[in-house]
């Protein structure tokens, strides 16, 4: 079975071109980022970041350093905590620029937003999320909700069931294999057999509406975005906020627009379509 995007290859760490400390180093930096989406704190300590990557505090101590030097992590001279350092928005900008769906899709996503002034997003999968790569935001949009690389689970997002919809079966499992299914929020769908009923729905419909699955007052609806052979490479999503929006006026009116965008993506990416 194909690998999911985003999933280490299983055998990587057997392989002779396999560098245990390269690793070692990513995991310093994403402890920094368990401690936001853990801790809720925006900077942490050595010995929580000795906790979190599993290192020894001598290694930690090491790769936290190194990573200082180089730019990837900054630390306070008071406190003495770690927070993630703005040479990491460099390797954010390198993939974003070398992406040609995105070029593609952003002219489309801003003017789709200016119909009914709501949010539009791009995202692809990794592993069991969602991520978001391209965000044009409304000015009701929440903060966390108008930055790039959020990611959330597939089970939950619009996206993540509009992709799931367009990918095998076999693929459909293996990414609810993966998935922790806790809630987000109060109104989070977590029964699996419910889950699959609604990427079922969605493959039938060419579109998926979440409501506050993600986000309270959220309501999402994202159509794939299919390669020449049908299958969902990404997805568009529009995100409306309740009171102003109702599930009546989703269906009447961001419906037809994420559908058409969609379309449009698909068949300007992949003209061959």
């Amino acid at each position: 079975m194909a690998e999911l995007p985003g999933t280490p290859d299983s055998g990587g760490h057997s392989s002779t071109l396999y560098v245990a400390s390269v690793e070692k180093g990513f995991r310093v930096l994403q402890a920094v980022r368990r401690a936001q989406r853990e801790l809720g704190r925006n900077d942490v300590s050595l010995t929580e970041i000795t906790r979190l990557s599993g290192l020894d505090k001598s290694a930690a101590q090491r790769f936290t350093n190194t990573l200082v030097h180089l730019g990837y992590l900054e630390k306070d001279a008071q406190t003495r905590r770690y927070r993630p350092g703005v040479e990491l928005l460099e390797l954010g900008y390198s993939y974003l620029v070398g992406s040609r769906l995105s070029e593609i899709a952003t002219s489309r996503m801003i003017a789709a937003g200016n119909v009914y002034g709501t949010a539009v997003n791009l995202c692809v999968q990794h592993g069991p999320h969602a991520v978001y790569i391209v965000r044009i935001p409304h000015v009701n949009t929440p903060f966390r909700a108008t930055l790039i690389g959020r990611r959330v689970p597939m089970f939950s997002a619009a996206a993540g069931i509009a992709m799931l919809a367009r990918r095998s079966d076999a693929h459909v499992e293996e990414t609810l294999a993966q998935s922790d299914f806790k809630p987000i929020t109060e109104w989070t769908i977590t029964d699996p057999k419910i889950v699959r009923a609604r990427i079922a729905a969605a493959r039938g419909d060419g579109y998926a509406v979440s409501d506050q699955q993600s986000l309270p007052h959220e309501i999402s609806t994202a159509a794939p975005v299919l390669d020449s052979e049908g299958k969902a490479i990404a997805a568009v999503q529009i995100a409306v906020y309740r009171p102003n929006w109702t599930l009546d006026d989703v269906n009447a009116k961001i419906v037809p627009l994420i559908t058409e965008l969609a379309r449009t993506v698909s068949g300007t990416y992949f003209p061959e379509r």
